[in-house]
Parts: C-alpha cells; structure tokens; sequence
C-alpha cells in the first residue's frame, strides 16, 4: 500500500540481475495514466532488487482508494530490453493533505 502525501520506499525484488543495466524505468500509472516515473539515476539496484524512494509529490499525485500499477523496464548492457510484470498496489488517503 502505499499512502498519499509519504516518502516511502518501494522495494522491486527482480529474477534478472539489473546491476549491469544501462537503463532502468519504474512507472507508476493509475487510469492507463502514468503518474511517476523514475530512471536508474533515481533508483538504487542489487542483484535481487530496485529501491525506489517516492516524493511526498509522488505520492501525493496518486488518486486514494484507487490502485495503482507498477512495471520495470530495463537495458541490459548486451542490448536485450526486458518488462516486469505489472504489480499493483492500492493507494490510500491521508487526512491532512499537501506537503507538509
């Protein structure tokens, strides 16, 4: 889950080892909309995962109570181009909005 108007870290445990690629996307979307996106400067990778820290203007740009949908997209240094699976996770409200 996560919350509106937070700073968390989204932790993306991959099978492929993605700390050799040349380039790394992780896109939020919510209504076939994209909403965040970060590249490989703005994440941190190891073998097994991506950690993605979100802004309290990320997360404040997601709609409540409605999912949201995550994919990775990433270049490998040999050139082959690979996509996640899309995730989903729900995003919930907070009571006292803006950036605080």
């Amino acid at each position: 889950m996560i919350i509106r108007g937070t700073t968390p870290t989204i932790t993306i445990t991959t099978d492929t080892d993605l700390s050799e690629a040349s380039t790394i996307y992780v896109t939020f979307s919510q209504d076939n909309r994209k909403r965040v996106e970060k590249s490989i400067s703005d994440i941190r990778v190891s073998e097994s995962s991506l950690l993605v820290d979100l802004t309290q203007e990320d997360t404040l740009s997601l709609d409540a109570k409605k999912k949201v949908e995550i994919q990775v997209r990433a270049k490998l240094a040999d050139g082959k181009v690979l996509a996640s699976n899309v995730m989903t996770t729900i995003v919930d409200r907070v009571l006292k909005e803006g950036v605080i």
